[in-house]
C-alpha cells in the first residue's frame, strides 16, 4: 500500500503550529505565575506592612488587587503581541497600538484616580497609555506610534475622569465589571493576532524571559501601590 509522500510546506505548518500552541500554553502559565507570586508578595506585605496603616483595608486594599490584575493583563498583552510582531499588518498594528494605548492608559488612569483624584490619575494614565501604546504600536511603523500615544492621551484621562465621577456613585460595584470588560478586549486582539498569524509562515519571535517579564511587572505593580498610598491626594479622593 503506497503512501503518499509528505510536503515540505505540510511539515513546516505542522511545526508552526505546534510551535504556536506551545507558546500560547507559556504565555497562560507565565501570566498565570506572575499573578499568583505577585499576590504572595502583596500578602506577604499586607501581613507585615500595610494592615498596620490606619484605613489602608478601607481605601486600599482592592484597588491594590484590582492594579495587579491589571497590570499581569497588560503585561501579558504586550508579551503575546510581541512575539507575532512580523506576521501582522499594518492595518492590524495600528488596531495593537490603539487597543493597548487606550486599555493600558484606561486601567491605569482609573485606579489611580479612584485613590488619589483627577490630577494623578489622568498623568499616570497618560504616562503609561502613550509609553504602552507607542511601544506596541511601532511595529507598523509611525502611524502605529502615532494611533497609540493618541489612544494613550485619551484613554488616561478618560479612565481617571470616570473614576473620579464615580466615587460617590456605586464605584465598587463599577470597578469589576470595568475591568473585566478591559481584560476581554485584550484577550480579543490577542485572538486577531493570532488568528492573523496562523496564516502567515512568519516564525513566532519569544519577546523576553519569565524573570524578565515577572520583574518588569512587579516593578510597575511597585510603582502603581506607591502611588496610590504616598503620591498626590485631590480634594475628592
Amino acid at each position: 500500500m503506497e503512501t503518499s509522500p509528505v510536503s515540505t510546506e505540510e511539515v513546516k505548518g505542522d511545526l508552526l503550529k505546534k510551535q504556536e500552541k506551545l507558546f500560547e500554553e507559556q504565555v497562560m502559565e507565565t501570566a498565570g505565575l506572575t499573578f499568583i507570586a505577585l499576590l504572595a508578595l502583596f500578602g506577604i506585605s499586607y501581613k507585615y506592612y500595610f494592615a498596620q496603616m490606619p484605613d489602608f483595608t478601607e481605601k486600599y486594599v482592592w484597588y491594590v488587587l484590582y492594579g495587579i490584575l491589571a497590570v499581569v493583563a497588560n503585561a501579558t498583552a504586550v508579551y503575546h503581541l510581541k512575539a507575532y510582531r512580523n506576521a501582522v499588518t499594518c492595518m492590524t498594528g495600528m488596531m495593537i497600538g490603539m487597543t493597548i494605548g487606550m486599555i493600558s492608559g484606561l486601567t491605569f488612569g482609573y485606579l489611580i484616580g479612584a485613590t488619589n483624584g483627577m490630577f494623578m490619575g489622568s498623568f499616570v494614565g497618560v504616562l503609561m497609555g502613550v509609553s504602552t501604546g507607542a511601544w506596541a504600536g511601532k511595529c507598523c511603523g509611525i502611524m502605529g506610534v502615532m494611533e497609540g500615544a493618541m489612544a494613550g492621551l485619551m484613554g488616561g484621562t478618560m479612565g481617571a475622569m470616570t473614576s473620579v465621577m464615580l466615587i460617590f456613585d456605586h464605584i465598587n460595584l463599577f470597578t469589576p465589571f470595568f475591568i473585566l470588560v478591559c481584560i476581554a478586549i485584550l484577550a480579543g486582539l490577542g485572538y486577531l493576532v493570532y488568528h492573523e498569524h496562523k496564516e502567515s509562515e512568519e516564525r513566532i519571535i519569544k519577546p523576553y524571559s519569565f524573570f524578565l517579564f515577572f520583574v518588569m511587572s512587579l516593578m510597575v505593580t511597585t510603582a502603581t501601590v506607591f502611588i496610590m498610598i504616598y503620591g498626590p491626594k485631590g480634594g475628592i479622593a
